[in-house]
């Protein structure tokens, strides 16, 4: 295969990531769009989540490699993007994160669950207009697995709570952590620290 043939493939499969990423992009913003004309908060509220999870899904498309999906890249591409998303707080977000190529479908799952906790942190652990820091970190472990890490030094709750369950969606969370094998953790001590331990 020539050098020109790999280059126009190469080509080819960038439009193609550009196209796909637009698309989700569009979805994105009619979600948005449509949450606007919700008479129902809570429906409005659902509408949003599905935009914010569609704008995710999208932005991954950017992000595609031989290796597989860049998440380093794309942790750092999202970081102020959710910062964005929950402008009325006045916290900041934080990455750290090595460098790791992810799978198409553990990348889609690991970019979910990075964005409800990124977003569960900003929503429930500052109110009052409390300044703060959500730290989202990426590392690879001494077994040889991965562990994303998302910790804030916001209000904590208490574990076990009703209030608590429902306002982390951890059924949601733990739901995508078996579909990556993964292993979910909770605490709050001096604000909340969510870490999901997963083989790649």
């Amino acid at each position: 295969m020539s050098d020109e043939t790999n280059d126009q493939d190469a080509r080819a499969a960038s439009d193609l990531r550009h196209r796909m990423a637009n698309t989700f992009q569009l979805m994105s913003a009619l979600g948005r769009m449509r949450s606007q004309r919700a008479a129902e908060p809570e429906a409005r509220r659902q509408l949003l989540w599905m935009a914010d999870a569609i704008g995710t899904l999208g932005a991954l498309e950017r992000h595609r490699t031989p290796q597989g999906v860049d998440f380093t890249a794309y942790l750092a591409e999202m970081a102020p993007v959710w910062r964005r998303r929950h402008a009325s707080r006045r916290a900041e977000v934080r990455v750290s994160a090595i460098q790791l190529f992810a799978p198409d479908t553990a990348a889609s799952t690991l970019a979910l669950i990075a964005q409800e906790l990124v977003g569960n942190a900003l929503s429930h652990g500052y109110p009052e207009d409390r300044p703060g820091m959500v730290e989202l970190s990426l590392l690879k472990t001494q077994d040889g697995r991965y562990e994303l890490t998302v910790r804030d030094d916001g209000c904590g709750f208490a574990p076990g709570s009703p209030a608590a369950r429902e306002r982390f969606g951890l059924w949601f969370i733990r739901s995508l952590a078996a579909q990556v094998r993964g292993e979910f953790s909770l605490t709050s001590e001096d604000g909340v620290t969510a870490r999901l331990t997963f083989p790649l």
